[in-house]
Formats: structure tokens, C-alpha cells, sequence
């Protein structure tokens, strides 16, 4: 037994002195500029570089929960709480996330020794000139088993999986991300419909009353036809529209109770959304300068570096294929023909085994799979590169929209505004007999596109804003929240 003992201490150091063979990690380089331009100035806060994953995870849990709170809506806050909650999708992307976890935690078993238990029973009878004989026999084993991960292969399979391990958690902070965008865009649409359907209601009725004037006057032959049938257009062509608008109302408020998850929308929350309009709803100012490195937290962009240095990883494993490895056996027993005798010293059995096994010939299997490696590495090096470049293209594109729509709105509101007058003084010119009903329609006409292109202005800002929010993988700002 001591033999023994002296033997397990002498193969501890190899047991403790595993090395790696992975290749160091290194970033690639992308060639990015440091950061954004813009052309206008902005007094926002800028985010520092997040430099690993661990510290893009940090980042996108301190810095893009509740990005949507910028919007300062009233309802927008409970809806995506319920929407996070109650998504059926974004469940099942949990359980997906809890899956490679357990995948994770289940490679971490081989730096460590296993051991089974196992028993038996028999039971034998011969016949014989002094009478049948039955005679049991009992036995149980322990048996402990474990390789000396000499190489480091085991440790780098184990970081393999808990990269990708990772990169599942950036998968599952994407679709979060994804769904926030999609109920704010919804939602959005919602507000717009039901402004633009107020517009055209308001608009309806005054021309309705209108055309019951000019109806009155064509009684008394003071309104030609001409100019009544005109209106009775128009209040047709209104009609349809505002049937349109409210279709899409109808068609927003629905695809808003899918994203949450239910068949209705709760009281408290309807009341809340009566709190807000479109033309309220202010999206965030931007930044100047924002820096490049907030692409690092991108969960697309994390998901493919922790891929990446998964991919690194079993570069150390396929190495490690062409070195012998040493695996250790113990096995302890005990059998006897009666059971109360089972574990008496005497029934005991024990064995103890070292085994080293070498490659020497594999029909270039080994080198194959070590390529592939390579290969594989190289590939994902190319996709990060790509991811990373796409990202700063989404969010260059993204600041550029934004700016110009901001002074796209601008002008529109300016438009609305002078079209409104330019109506108000027809319809009073017309009163007065200065102007024929044309010139009204024409004013009339010219304020409804010019309210509709309005409201489409600002649904574009705020789409524009929540692009942008989700190129950079959520907001910018440096206030700190709590964890996702």
C-alpha cells in the first residue's frame, strides 16, 4: 500500500504541471478609425473601450439596459419590461443560453478524476450425491480513472466550451437587444398611425362642415356644383384615409401584443400609452466623437471574438493529438461467497495502472484535424473582421440618417406651418368672395401632405434613434445601471 502511496506522489507533479499549446490570443486588427464623426457638436458622454469580453459583457450590462428610457415615453418603459418577460421567442433563447452552460459545465469533467461504484450478486446450485447445493456469491468494485492532461488538451477543450459558452450569452443579449428594438419601432408606428388618424378625424370634420355649407349654398344657387362635387370628393378621399390609418392602428396595437406575449393590452397599460404622442416624444441627443471601440460591445461583434478564441483553443487540443498522453486506473474490490464476510480484509482487491499512450501511425488523421483547426481559426478570424466592419458601417450610416433627419424635420415642421396659414387665409379669402373654392381645396390638400409628411419625419427620427442604439449595441450614454 505504501508502494502505492509513493507511486500517486510521484506522478503528482505531472498532474499539476499541465501546460498549453494553444497559440496566445491576439485581437485582429480591423483598420477602424478611433471614432465617429459627426458633423455637428453634442455635449453627450462617451464610453472607453471594452477591451475583452468579459469587459464588453461588464459593458453591455451597465451601459444598454434601458436604453429605451432616453425616449422619455410613458408607456415605453412597461412595454418592453413586459415584452423581456413574456416573449415567447426570447424565452426560448434562455433555455437555448441554459443549454450551452450545461455543455460547459459538463467539459469541465475531464480535469477531473471519475469513479464508479458497481456491485454484484450470483448465485450458483449443483446437484450431488450429498443433495443440491446453492452457493451466493457477492462482490462490489470502486473503480477511479483519470488522464494527465500533460499537454493542456483538457484545459483547452474546457476554455473552448466556455467560450462558446459565452458567445452564446452575446447570442442571447443580441435577441434581447433585437426584441427592445422591435417593440420601440412597433410602438412607434402605433403612435404615428393614431396621429395621423387624429389629423385626418379633425380634418373630416371641418370638411364636413363645409360641405354641408356649400351644399346649403348650391340649395340657394349661390355654389356652383362644380365646387360641391369637388368637396364631396375630398371628403371621400379623407373618408378612405382615415379608414386607412385606423387599419394600421389596429395593425400596430397587434403586432405590439405579440412581441409581449398576450392576447390584450392590460388597462394600465393602455392608460399609459394614452399619455404619449408621437410629436412628444423626443429622441436622444448624439454625441460627437463617439469612439469606434463602443463596436466591441456589440453582441454580434462579442459573439464572434468569444467564437474566435474558441476557435483558438482547439488549436492547442489538435496539437496536443500529436503528443503521448498518460492515463491513470485504480480499482478496488471486495467478493465473497457470504455476505456478511463481504468487506472482511481478506476479501479485498485492489489494482493500480498507469497506461501511456503514443500516436505512431494515424494515416495523417491527426495532421487532417489539425488543419482544419488552422482552417477553422482563420475563417473566423475573416468574420470578425467583417463583423466589425459591418458594425462601424451600421453605425456611420446610422449617425449620418440621423443627422439629416433631424433637419429633415426641421423643414417639415416649417412646411406645416406655412401650409396651415396658407389654408387659414383661403378659406378666409373665400369667405369674403376673394378667392374661388379651388384655391380651398388646393390649401386644404397641400396641409394634409404636409401634416402626414410631419408625423412621417419624426417616426423616421425616433427609427433612425433606435437604429442607432441598436448598431451600437445599445446607448451611449456614461450613467451606469444595474445588471441585465
Amino acid at each position: 500500500m505504501k508502494r502505492n502511496i509513493r507511486l500517486l506522489a510521484a506522478l503528482l507533479p505531472l498532474l499539476l504541471s499541465a501546460c498549453s499549446l494553444a497559440p496566445e490570443y491576439v485581437r485582429p486588427d480591423t483598420a477602424l478609425p478611433d471614432e465617429f464623426a459627426l458633423a455637428e457638436e453634442a455635449n453627450s458622454a462617451t464610453l472607453e473601450a471594452a477591451q475583452t469580453p468579459a469587459e464588453a459583457l461588464t459593458a453591455y450590462s451597465a451601459e444598454n439596459r434601458e436604453w429605451w428610457l432616453n425616449f422619455n415615453s410613458a408607456a415605453l418603459p412597461r412595454l418592453q419590461t413586459l415584452a423581456l418577460e413574456n416573449n415567447h421567442n426570447f424565452a426560448a433563447e434562455r433555455w437555448v443560453l441554459a443549454q450551452a452552460f450545461s455543455q460547459a459545465r459538463a467539459a469541465r469533467s475531464s480535469l477531473l478524476p471519475s469513479i464508479d461504484l458497481g456491485g454484484s450478486t450470483s448465485r450458483r446450485g449443483s446437484d450431488s450425491t450429498s443433495g443440491y447445493r446453492v452457493s451466493d456469491t457477492f462482490g462490489g468494485t470502486v473503480q477511479a480513472s483519470y488522464e494527465v492532461d500533460l499537454w493542456g488538451a483538457n484545459r483547452e477543450s474546457v476554455n473552448a466550451q466556455d467560450f462558446m459558452a459565452e458567445a452564446s450569452l452575446y447570442a442571447w443579449r443580441g435577441a434581447g437587444l433585437s426584441l427592445e428594438s422591435e417593440v420601440a419601432l412597433t410602438y412607434f408606428s402605433l403612435l404615428a398611425a393614431r396621429e395621423n388618424l387624429s389629423v385626418y378625424e379633425r380634418m373630416l370634420a371641418g370638411a364636413r362642415e363645409v360641405l354641408d355649407y356649400q351644399e346649403k349654398r348650391e340649395r340657394l344657387g349661390a355654389a356652383a356644383p362644380l365646387e360641391v362635387a369637388r368637396q364631396r370628393g375630398s371628403v371621400q378621399s379623407m373618408e378612405a384615409e382615415r379608414l386607412g390609418y385606423l387599419s394600421s392602428l389596429h395593425e400596430a396595437r397587434n403586432s405590439l401584443c405579440l412581441l409581449l406575449g398576450v392576447t390584450e393590452l392590460p388597462q394600465e397599460l393602455e392608460a399609459l400609452i394614452a399619455q404619449d404622442g408621437l410629436m412628444e416624444i423626443l429622441p436622444p441627443e448624439i454625441g460627437a466623437g463617439l469612439p469606434a471601440q463602443l463596436l466591441a460591445r456589440r453582441p454580434d461583434v462579442a459573439q464572434a471574438e468569444a467564437r474566435l478564441m474558441a476557435a483558438n483553443a482547439d488549436i492547442g487540443v489538435a496539437r496536443a493529438a500529436f503528443l503521448p498522453g498518460i492515463s491513470l486506473s485504480a480499482q478496488a474490490g471486495w467478493s465473497s461467497d457470504a455476505l456478511e464476510a463481504l468487506i472482511s480484509p481478506a476479501s479485498a482487491l485492489y489494482s493500480l495502472g498507469a497506461s501511456l499512450i503514443a500516436p505512431i501511425f494515424d494515416g495523417g488523421r491527426l495532421m487532417a484535424q489539425y488543419d482544419q483547426s488552422l482552417a477553422a481559426k482563420e475563417e473566423l478570424v475573416e468574420r470578425y473582421r467583417q463583423s466589425a466592419l459591418s458594425a462601424f458601417w451600421e453605425v456611420s450610416t446610422s449617425l449620418t440618417a440621423n443627422g439629416l433627419l433631424r433637419e429633415q424635420e426641421v423643414s417639415r415642421r416649417e412646411s406645416a406651418a406655412q401650409t396651415a396659414e396658407a389654408y387659414r387665409i383661403a378659406r378666409t379669402r373665400y369667405a369674403a368672395g376673394a378667392e374661388d373654392y379651388i384655391s380651398v381645396i388646393d390649401a386644404q390638400d397641400a396641409m394634409l401632405s404636409a401634416d402626414n409628411s410631419l408625423i412621417r419625419a419624426r417616426l423616421e427620427r425616433l427609427n433612425g434613434s433606435v437604429a442607432l442604439f441598436k448598431a451600437l449595441g445599445g446607448g451611449w450614454s456614461g450613467e451606469s445601471s444595474a445588471s441585465f
